[in-house]
């Protein structure tokens, strides 16, 4: 049986192939993590969604299981409904979860801040403390308050800060190159990823695909 499992972008794909490799010994590949490029585009392009419909709709019809991880985002329950709407109006099939522990609003991002080493826990906090600056600076000439930086950043910069200098090192923190099975930077045996383990176990099982 083949499982396909389809998540929005490269960071959560590198995520999911890292945490079942970690967690079942089982190495999945390109045809088996597919990225959708978002909810949005899932729902709103045409051709995006036709192809994800046409790899769900083969693979269901070869008797295999397609899986959805997608961001709740805002609103847990919404995008929730939302998706299973989506699921009953094109006629496919798949099971779903939705960062970061299918119950909360949030993202990716959400998860991972709640699954670093505790030992870098210094990091988070000084940037908190510029974020908290960041949102008392004023402008002249500007009426809005500054943006603050958007949580994919501030996943990379605690990631750049765990690596060298060099152009090298630094290419570890981008997103096609993370190692979350890193236990100087990550816990994949974090509580808060019970609730994906759980999920996950219903389909693979150690050394099976």
């Amino acid at each position: 049986m083949e499982i396909k499992i389809f998540v929005e972008g490269i960071a959560d794909k590198v995520f999911i192939h890292d945490f079942i490799s970690f967690h079942f010994n089982i190495q999945l590949d390109d045809k088996n993590i597919i990225t959708t490029e978002g909810w949005n585009l899932v729902e709103k392009n045409a051709q995006n969604s036709g192809m994800i419909i046409n790899q769900m709709q083969i693979n269901s019809d070869n008797n295999g299981t397609n899986l959805v991880i997608f961001d709740a985002d805002n609103d847990f329950e919404t995008r929730k409904s939302q998706i299973l709407a989506w699921r009953d109006k094109q006629q496919v099939d798949f099971e779903l979860f939705l960062w970061p522990d299918n119950k909360k609003n949030g993202d990716l991002e959400v998860m991972l801040e709640n699954i670093i080493n505790p030992v870098n826990q210094p990091i988070f906090d000084c940037w908190s403390k510029y974020e908290n600056c960041l949102k008392k600076v004023t402008i002249e000439g500007r009426d809005t308050q500054l943006t603050l930086p958007a949580r994919k950043t501030k996943i990379h910069g605690y990631l750049e800060t765990l690596y060298g200098p060099s152009n090298k090192q630094k290419k570890k923190a981008k997103e096609p190159n993370r190692d979350y099975r890193n236990e100087d930077h990550w816990n994949l045996n974090d509580g808060f990823l019970s609730p994906l383990k759980d999920f996950l176990e219903r389909y693979f099982h150690e050394n099976e695909c």
